[in-house]
């Protein structure tokens, strides 16, 4: 079994967003990595355009902290359970959120990844409401 600490995921979430260091994405990410779940198309192409929904997912959201409650890894790929804490911008109302993000890695980089993280549950203790 491999120690948490050894894997990309805690790489990621430790230095991207954990430390905030927005350098560590071209390290980390392939350059025309794709991730799925994340972004308004429901995934961004490439780490350029992963940055740009890192900046804005950062100007919601202040003292952003993940914790990997586990990390499996097989051949090239990792799955993690994450829980997020952290603090809405606008209202300073704290958030937390949990979720799995699932990637298939090369060379110590990620290619490509899936991302499911409970949103809604944020949404509704922020006081949105679903309109139809």
């Amino acid at each position: 079994m491999r120690n948490i600490k050894d894997t990309l995921h805690y790489k990621w979430f430790t230095e991207v967003w954990n430390l905030g260091n927005k350098d560590a994405i071209d390290k980390l990410m392939f350059a025309d990595a794709i991730a799925h779940g994340i972004g308004e198309e429901g995934k961004v192409m490439g780490a350029h355009k992963f940055k740009d929904f890192y900046e804005g997912f950062r100007k919601l959201y202040s003292n952003i902290h993940f914790e990997l409650l586990d990390v499996i890894s097989q051949d090239d790929m990792e799955a993690s359970l994450c829980k997020m804490t952290a603090t809405d911008v606008a209202s300073g109302q704290p958030v937390e959120l949990s979720g799995v993000a699932y990637t298939r890695n090369k060379n110590g980089q990620i290619v490509e990844a899936w991302n499911f993280f409970d949103f809604l549950t944020v949404y509704q203790k922020l006081g949105f409401t679903l309109s139809k």
